[in-house]
């Protein structure tokens, strides 16, 4: 399974716990094969994230099926769970 991890361009924000790049350090830790995918630093220029998540904020995950995961806390706990999976389908009504 593959999966996208979307996270801001600032690449260089390491130190202090940036939530981008601790995502993105957790996944590679893990072991997980990832698309890494950039946007803006700016929250207001990211139109795209909106689209896809309803929110502003990154890191996120994509999976293969479009659902997304959030919180780069989540990410990191799965991912170092073992447990980074795209959430159960909802049963259609």
């Amino acid at each position: 399974m593959a999966v996208k991890l979307h996270r801001c361009s600032a690449t260089w924000a390491k130190l202090g716990g940036h939530p981008c790049w601790r995502a993105q350090k957790a996944l590679d830790e893990a072991g997980v094969d990832y698309e890494l995918v950039l946007h803006s630093n700016l929250r207001f220029r990211r139109p795209e994230v909106v689209a896809q998540t309803g929110q502003r904020k990154v890191p996120y995950v994509e999976f293969d099926d479009g659902t997304t995961l959030l919180e780069s806390t989540e990410i990191a706990a799965r991912a170092q769970n073992g447990t980074l999976v795209p959430p159960p389908a909802t049963p259609a009504v």
